[in-house]
């Protein structure tokens, strides 16, 4: 009896100490706000390290908020996100991405505007990138990457031999380094068109903005303007006078983007003209890559862009719910004011993540890649795929590939362009 008496004494003492720690446990909690942040950062990449590490950070720094990350595989994560937005269930914060992937969820009244913060970035994110995430008046989320998609990458040595010592500013001095290339017998640009999105996404979204202006697609889109405008159609005509003049490889409709890259990497052509998607590569594989210059497409005469921006998009930022209350509010942008900072821009960097920040770089990041990134800091011109509708995609994509065979006309792309708008519109 004696001993079932000490038995029970221990387990009430047991409760009891337990019930304590967990009072003790509560009460840290209070006080405390947590936020969950939804995203896709399930892959092992490294700039989803330097996303998570920022987090585990800032909650370390931080008694009195706690973000819980919440990572969905990428295929599946934005069919999650509209699933839940059409119930209304939301998390506190959530990856986003900016143009039509991002406009239902405004129109939606579900995200809430970042204005009250966005000064803070003023001097370190160029506005005309910020502008990517803002509809109306009103900015949505801020980006942590940038997507170029029309850099040049030129081997020096080979357009040195070919008489040029700076890369040519103008249309014209490009027609001229062709045709001395084409002298040496030295292909002048490599292009993989098999999957025929490049022609459209790397050479016609920085081609026709230097022609018509940044406002363009925008404007025709929203019936302001016509397709067969006579500027769009000197952007088309580039790529039949480029063909004609020998700039590209004979069999640029049969190899894909990498291959043609290859032939670059190999010192067989002189220029690529990619996205930043091919810096990594490249400075994986170049022996010499002091010999690799990078620019942006030149100007031409007539044209009406503006000949220092470079075609690309913002990448996934992070959106805050509107149904947050004013203190988790407050929390929330607490949060991405610590998250967007020099550090988060500086390990990206590290990782060969094209930022829409001028930071600084020391020796060990390679010239090509600050050359790249400064490029993006002049501001983003549309990219045609991420702004036109699939139909319209198709159709460019298709008739820029027939351009180059000659089975059609720039007038006539065109006029098929803007046949369907119509009729979308109607």
């Amino acid at each position: 009896m004696r001993a079932l008496k000490f038995l029970f004494l221990g387990v009430v003492v047991a409760f009891v100490l337990a019930a304590c720690a967990d009072s003790e446990e509560t009460q840290s909690k209070e006080g405390v706000i947590e936020l969950t942040l939804w995203n896709d950062w399930t892959e092992d990449r490294p700039e989803n390290t330097v996303y998570k590490d920022i987090i585990e950070k800032f909650n370390a720094e931080h008694d009195d908020i706690e973000i819980i990350s919440e990572s969905t595989p990428h295929d599946d994560y934005e069919i999650k996100l509209r699933t839940q937005a059409a119930g209304n269930q939301l998390p506190d914060l959530m990856r986003v991405w900016p143009g039509t992937r991002i406009e239902p969820f405004v129109e939606g009244d579900a995200l809430l505007p970042l204005n009250p913060i966005i000064d803070h970035w003023e001097g370190t994110i160029p506005e005309e990138i910020l502008q990517d995430y803002a509809l109306g008046e009103n900015y949505y989320a801020i980006p942590s990457n940038v997507s170029e998609t029309s850099l040049i990458f030129y081997n020096k040595q080979l357009v040195s031999e070919a008489g040029f010592e700076e890369f040519p500013a103008t249309y014209k001095e490009l027609k001229e380094l062709v045709d001395s290339l084409n002298s040496d017998n030295v292909t002048p640009i490599s292009v993989g068109n098999k999957a025929i999105w490049p022609l459209q996404s790397v050479f016609i979204s920085g081609i026709a903005d230097r022609y018509t202006g940044s406002d363009f697609l925008h404007n025709v889109l929203n019936e302001d303007g016509t397709f067969e405008n006579e500027q769009f159609i000197n952007a088309l005509t580039v790529i039949d006078d480029l063909t004609k003049s020998g700039a590209f490889n004979e069999d640029m409709n049969t190899i894909d983007e990498a291959q043609s890259r290859n032939e670059f990497i190999k010192g067989s052509t002189a220029m690529h003209f990619a996205g930043s998607w091919a810096i990594g590569p490249i400075m994986d594989s170049v022996d010499d890559l002091e010999n690799i210059g990078v620019a942006p497409f030149p100007s031409f005469e007539g044209g009406e862009g503006d000949a220092s921006k470079i075609s690309g998009v913002a990448g996934g930022g992070i959106a805050v719910n509107s149904q947050l209350s004013e203190e988790e509010q407050e929390a929330a942008f607490e949060f991405l004011k610590f998250y967007y900072s020099e550090e988060l821009f500086q390990e990206l960097v590290k990782a060969n993540i094209i930022v829409p920040a001028d930071v600084e770089m020391d020796d060990s990041i390679p010239e090509v890649f600050k050359e790249a990134n400064s490029l993006a800091q002049n501001g983003l011109s549309p990219v045609y795929d991420a702004t036109l509708s699939p139909e319209l995609t198709d159709i460019i994509n298709n008739g820029l590939q027939s351009i180059t065979i000659g089975d059609t006309t720039p007038e006539e792309l065109a006029a098929e362009m803007q046949a369907e708008l119509e009729k979308a519109n109607e």
